[in-house]
């Protein structure tokens, strides 16, 4: 199954990425922890195979910082045990989960 990402963020209060953009561009192979809620935008459907594609809309985006990292960090490693369902995440997710969230906020 595919997905495509609407490339527009959020305009006014609904885009909360403000707090991201210094340690962006100081850091940029740093990874940042956001939190989003998203809804279809459009659906394309291809003619020859009839594969559906939705396209995803941020409509709410928030940085993930400070002390809410380890939660965040918790969560995504929850979510992805219960979709996968493996309880010990892959070495290289682990890497980029510790690029994301850094070491203190590790298990």
């Amino acid at each position: 199954m595919s997905i495509k990402l609407a490339s527009a963020l959020p305009k006014g209060t609904a885009n909360g990425l403000e707090p991201i953009v210094l340690p962006l561009c100081a850091e940029p192979e740093r990874y940042q922890v956001v939190l989003a809620i998203v809804d279809c935008k459009e659906i394309k459907t291809d003619t020859d195979t009839g594969e559906v594609i939705p396209t995803m809309r941020i409509r709410r985006i928030e940085a993930i910082t400070g002390l809410d990292k380890p939660a965040a960090r918790r969560m995504i490693e929850r979510a992805t045990e219960r979709r996968t369902g493996r309880t010990e995440l892959p070495f290289e997710m682990e890497a980029d989960l510790t690029n994301a969230f850094g070491a203190e906020a590790g298990n």
